[in-house]
């Protein structure tokens, strides 16, 4: 468990490196096994936020598009 508190104290202090202000997430650093199992959730968090980045990206440039055409 040191080595776990360890890992977390680490990614702690890198976190506050990046987000000054912003309190690091709580996440299970406490085996190799615990870490694969939060980089896949994050991987597939990230994709979700991806998808819906390019959803809301297409949206602006669509609305952009048909407003720009408009009558004023």
């Amino acid at each position: 468990e040191a080595a776990g508190e360890a890992a977390r104290a680490d990614f702690a202090r890198h976190w506050q490196a990046e987000f000054p202000g912003e309190p690091a997430p709580r996440m299970e650093l406490g085996s190799v096994r615990a870490m694969e199992r939060e980089l896949e959730r994050c991987r597939r968090h990230l994709r979700r936020l991806q998808r819906a980045l390019a959803e809301e990206r297409f949206k602006v440039g669509y609305l952009e598009a048909a407003l720009a055409k408009a009558p004023p």
